[in-house]
């Protein structure tokens, strides 16, 4: 089916699913997926999102079990209205327009208590997701390996054009098994995998909404808190982020079992270390593959973080010298 023919009949389910008159379709916001997510006001103006989500690119099945299983913990996600999964049609509530991001970057004096209620979402995500552990999949070891790998297969190759000879004098791969190595010993738990402040909404009454949750696993426990406090949208004060550490720390003690903090601190790092390498690969993707170029702005916030860490740790050190001997342009 062409493009257009499916705009056609995407714009007739809609009209044939929303009992009302119809005001304004207007995109409400764009991602690094195949989904297409369109804000729908009605003449009263109230509004809803249909996303046009391609089933030949995206699990809508699971998308919708993900949704059900977070409602059902208290978590607000967007409702399912109304779905056509044949063509991965679906309409759900709207949470608003605001993202925590959006927040963040006009009135940064609020950042504690949106931190502080972020991090209490994913708690309570992590303790309330036990019950659901069997209906996901397993963050396993290849995953995490295959998602480092992008770093080399399109930003060191693609991006960087640098050759297999020069990538195999610095050891990436040891260091890549070393990291899923030590994520794998963490307390597994009911992990969103992209939780970050793009992902997050405000509503009017500065609660929080959560969007971007198909990709959920059971993985490690610092997984969310990662990519919450080192988003690679936002950069936080270092101290800031100690702190909400720690707060996160005290506040799992029952999921985290003989755990120290010090440890805890070095697996939310080297597991911080494998997210940004796996967003480096994403975003050199999205441009190279994808033709979305504007996700390259924020490798150098993420390469940054890369450093930052390895340099804490000799056994990432020579992951550390080949970020700085190869510098993004």
């Amino acid at each position: 089916m062409k493009q257009s023919e499916r705009n056609i009949l995407f714009k007739s389910w809609i009209e044939n699913s929303i009992d009302a008159i119809i005001s304004r379709i207007e995109p409400a916001s764009s991602d690094a997926s195949f989904r297409s997510y369109y804000r729908i006001t009605l003449n009263n103006e109230d509004t809803f999102i249909a996303v046009d989500s391609p089933p030949e690119h995206e699990n809508n099945k699971t998308f919708m079990r993900i949704a059900q299983i977070l409602d059902d913990m208290g978590i607000s996600v967007p409702k399912i209205i109304d779905s056509e999964l044949n063509h991965g049609f679906l309409i759900m509530s709207d949470l608003g327009k605001n993202t925590m991001l959006d927040k963040l970057t006009s009135n940064i004096q609020y950042s504690s208590d949106y931190y502080k209620k972020a991090i209490s979402v994913i708690s309570k995500i992590q303790h309330n997701g036990i019950s659901s552990h069997s209906e996901l999949p397993l963050y396993d070891k290849d995953m995490m390996l295959d998602e480092m790998k992008l770093f080399v297969n399109w930003y060191c190759k693609v991006e960087l054009n640098i050759n297999d000879n020069e990538i195999q004098k610095y050891d990436l791969y040891s260091i890549f098994n070393q990291i899923a190595e030590r994520a794998l010993k963490q307390e597994q738990v009911f992990v969103h995998r992209d939780f970050h402040s793009r992902n997050i909404i405000v509503n009017n009454n500065n609660q929080l909404g959560i969007l971007d949750f198909q990709d959920a696993v059971l993985g490690p426990i610092t997984y969310d808190l990662v990519s919450l406090l080192r988003d690679c949208y936002i950069t936080l004060p270092e101290q800031f982020v100690s702190e909400k550490i720690e707060h996160f720390y005290n506040e799992s003690s029952a999921l985290l079992m003989n755990t120290t903090q010090e440890e805890f601190t070095k697996d939310f790092d080297l597991m911080g270390v494998q997210r940004h390498l796996k967003a480096v690969g994403i975003f050199s993707r999205l441009k190279h593959r994808d033709q979305k170029e504007t996700y390259i702005l924020d490798i150098p916030r993420t390469r940054n973080y890369l450093i930052k860490i390895c340099d804490k740790y000799d056994s990432l050190q020579s992951l550390s010298d080949f970020l700085r001997e190869h510098s993004h342009q």
